[in-house]
């Protein structure tokens, strides 16, 4: 999916809960959240999910996450290169052979 492009399904409570967390919101202020605009859920099986999904994230596959990174910044390096930051494109190629 593109990030252009609309959602047009809510997200699952657990990935809200998630992004709440990382807003800085209390563990109080997600549950009163939760029960507003999702009376319909258990809180604490929310809490649990979000907490194995937190757990998981922790444990992620190095390789994985390095190729990411280095496909991220070839992405990076082709951008500075069509607006002529030479610069810039310089410093993503640097991190490139940091990775390496």
């Amino acid at each position: 999916m593109k990030t252009t492009e609309a959602i047009t399904t809510s997200p699952p409570p657990a990935l809200v809960v998630i992004d709440w967390l990382l807003t800085g919101a209390s563990e109080q202020q997600i549950r009163e959240a939760l029960s507003e605009k999702y009376p319909d859920v258990n809180a604490a099986e929310v809490m649990v999910e979000v907490q194995t999904q937190l757990q998981a994230a922790g444990r992620p596959n190095t390789d994985a996450v390095k190729g990411w990174a280095l496909m991220a910044y070839r992405k990076i390096y082709q951008q500075m290169l069509q607006i002529g930051d030479y610069a810039g494109a310089l410093k993503a190629v640097k991190e490139i052979t940091n990775l390496t």
